[in-house]
């Protein structure tokens, strides 16, 4: 039984012994396939690799050549990319063009789209200070909406404002602003909205705006001065002073006079 025990703990250790080590390359797919080196270590050795896995996948197993070439062209460009590299104890293999994968610092604009509610878009690569600014096209002239911080790092980020749509086409646009590069503009993109006009009536018993639908509204004094800002299907202006205000909201500014 002891006899039996000792040949098992010996296998056992000799298995082991012929495990190699793991090494491990990491970047981004840009375009161009990465070339190995591998280690000649003599005849009773043989070459240095064991095995080479591509973000997961085996490629192949003990190749007996010098340089392997690891084909991507299969990935999306972007695509992350970890090499393990299975391989004996007394070498080191080494990517010949680690270049080809290093991280690529350029911003670049993934995707953009709007629905019924909000604007989204995708980038990758974006500045840590940076921050992108939504416009809408209203009069041949482009206006801004709202302003989003960036969230910084290579990878891939997402963002979205909630619109509010005139009834129609609504073009939008997003700038990208970084601290260090000119400002970087998306494709514009044009939705088709079909919803109902909205309208209002003021309510001078109780001094309440109504809308007909839920609508984000600016109200101004007589010196055109935001003293409102909300979204909402009313707004209580009772408790505001007599005079001359106006009321912005779909694309419409209407006055009027509080008694």
């Amino acid at each position: 039984m002891i006899k039996k025990l000792f040949l098992i703990v010996l296998f056992a250790n000799i298995s082991f012994s012929l495990i190699g080590k793991d090494s491990y390359f990491r970047g981004f797919y840009h375009g161009e396939n990465i070339f190995v080196r591998n280690p000649y270590l003599g005849q009773d050795a043989g070459f240095c690799i064991e095995q080479i896995y591509l973000n997961g996948k085996l490629l192949v197993e003990n190749p007996e050549i010098s340089a392997f070439e690891i084909d991507m062209e299969s990935l999306e460009l972007d695509t992350r990319v970890v090499i393990r590299i299975v391989h004996q104890n007394d070498c080191q293999p080494e990517l010949a063009n680690p270049e080809v994968i290093e991280a690529d610092l350029k911003f670049s604009w993934l995707k953009i789209y709007v629905d019924e509610n909000q604007i989204i878009w995708i980038t990758t690569k974006e500045a840590e200070e940076g921050f992108y600014i939504v416009e809408k096209q209203m009069d041949d002239d482009w206006m801004p909406l709202d302003t989003v911080k960036t969230k910084g790092g290579i990878f891939i980020n997402q963002h979205s404002v909630e619109l509010d749509h005139l009834k129609g086409d609504n073009l939008y646009r997003v700038q990208y602003h970084d601290p260090k590069l000119d400002v970087n503009y998306s494709e514009s993109f044009n939705f088709y909205s079909d919803k109902e006009e909205i309208s209002h009536a003021i309510d001078e018993d109780k001094w309440i705006i109504e809308f007909t639908q839920e609508v984000s509204y600016l109200l101004y004094n007589d010196n055109s001065r935001i003293i409102k800002r909300n979204k909402g299907v009313s707004c209580d202006i009772s408790k505001l002073p007599k005079g001359q205000y106006m009321v912005k909201y779909d694309n419409k500014e209407v006055y009027f006079q509080k008694k």
